[in-house]
């Protein structure tokens, strides 16, 4: 049975693999130079994968058996989730406005006449980043009623043992 800290690891290893997935498959649709949506983006993604991935792995790799280091650990995570929600937002904002809402002369190119590829690429990419910013969401709300918990019982014993 996996405890809720490796529940949570799991979950952010699989953020972790649908921003890579987002940021390097689908990131290569029009040049860098002329989509700087895509390039924020594939920054959002890289940067929420990288930080996943130091959260996840500090569940199986760092320990303490102080209370106070683990609870700033969680009060700075929950920030970071935060953080990173509202980045993703941003990004999706902006991804859906050059999807659907840009001018006509920077909307119609050539090679988008003739090719729907960049166009179903970016809708997966909207789709991706919407997943993405849900599993956050429900990671923080988990993590929000954990801590709310954990701090109820703390002080519970508190009041007992005075």
């Amino acid at each position: 049975m996996l405890s809720r800290k490796e529940f949570v690891a799991i979950v952010l290893l699989v953020i972790a693999l649908l921003c890579i997935l987002n940021a390097a498959a689908f990131g290569h649709i029009v040049p860098t130079t002329t989509s700087y949506v895509q390039l924020a983006q594939q920054t959002v993604s890289s940067s929420t994968a990288y930080i996943c991935i130091l959260y996840a792995l500090s569940t199986w790799l760092f320990h303490s058996n102080y209370s106070e280091p683990r609870q700033h650990i969680r009060i700075v995570f929950l920030g970071m989730l935060l953080l990173m929600i509202s980045a993703h937002i941003a990004v999706l904002v902006l991804t859906f406005m050059a999807q659907y809402y840009s001018k006509v002369g920077e909307s119609i190119d050539l090679y988008e006449i003739h090719s729907n590829f960049g166009m179903t690429c970016r809708l997966i990419t909207i789709i991706l980043t919407v997943l993405t910013i849900i599993l956050l969401s429900l990671l923080f709300v988990y993590l929000l009623v954990i801590s709310v918990k954990k701090y109820q019982e703390h002080m519970r014993r508190r009041a007992n043992i005075e």
